[in-house]
């Protein structure tokens, strides 16, 4: 059943497009844009002159990663294990009410080796 033309509800080609900024979005990432020079200086003074070891290695830290990215993590898991991840970058879980989605379920695969055959 088709909705009436009006207004509200879901339609065809409806909203903000995909990677629009919203009218907030826009003014603040333009003010942190015009500080991106004065705060990469700053961790660079603190990279070289803290008198805290922590703090030397946190901004030489902060500084690789706006250079290279952040290294992927890696994790380990035999054939004979099954895990499922749910990382919350957004903390949706965080919030009153929220009930994780019903995850399907899934025959485990045995991995295949590298001349394609299971093992």
């Amino acid at each position: 059943m088709q909705q009436p033309v009006g207004h509200g509800g879901r339609r065809e080609g409806g909203g903000r497009p995909k990677g629009a900024l919203n009218k907030m979005t826009r003014p603040v990432k333009e003010l942190a844009a015009e500080q991106s020079e004065a705060s990469i200086n700053r961790l660079i003074e603190l990279r070289d002159h803290a008198e805290s070891e922590q703090v030397c290695f946190a901004a030489a830290k902060e500084l690789l990663d706006r250079a290279h990215g952040r290294p992927a993590q890696q994790i380990g898991i035999t054939k004979q294990e099954s895990r499922t991840f749910i990382i919350d970058r957004f903390g949706y879980m965080r919030k009153p009410g929220w009930e994780p989605a019903a995850l399907p379920e899934h025959e485990a695969k045995e991995p295949e080796d590298d001349d394609g055959s299971s093992s």
